[in-house]
């Protein structure tokens, strides 16, 4: 498969995800709060939508011998550098890995309000940044 049809499928999956995060996330914050099944739900379901970005990421850095990378910030670093991200996009790529290594790892507790709140008020940085990718794969830079 050929780049450009991982690139897409990647983005396929992410959508996936964020589809199904709508579904079961909760409208009042309450109720999140209140369910720890729904929580740890939302929270694996992000987390697999962050990772579904970070792929991508790394197909587009690889795909166009940007360099060997050390870690996923010299990724995100790189298509910044590249202009195939803007830099505020960019650094909502940064908080969303921060995010998914909080959740991952635990560094520190969870914070169920914040994870909320990132997960209704946050979610809209998904979008932009298929946007951006999209707008480089039709300008066949990737």
């Amino acid at each position: 498969m050929d780049a450009k049809k991982k690139i897409l499928s990647k983005l396929e999956e992410m959508n996936r995800y964020l589809g199904e995060l709508e579904d079961i996330l909760p409208e009042k914050e309450r109720e999140y709060l209140r369910d720890l099944t729904i929580r740890r739900a939302c929270e694996k379901t992000v987390e697999s939508a962050i990772e579904a970005v970070i792929s991508i990421i790394s197909i587009v850095v690889s795909s166009n011998k940007l360099g060997l990378p050390q870690s996923e910030d010299d990724l995100i670093d790189t298509i910044e550098k590249k202009k195939i991200l803007s830099q505020e996009t960019a650094e909502k790529i940064r908080q969303m890995k921060g995010f998914r290594n909080i959740l991952v790892h635990k560094y520190g507790e969870i914070d169920d309000a914040l994870s909320y709140q990132f997960l209704t008020e946050e979610i809209d940085d998904f979008s932009q940044f298929e946007k951006e990718i999209k707008a480089c794969l039709a300008s066949q830079q990737l």
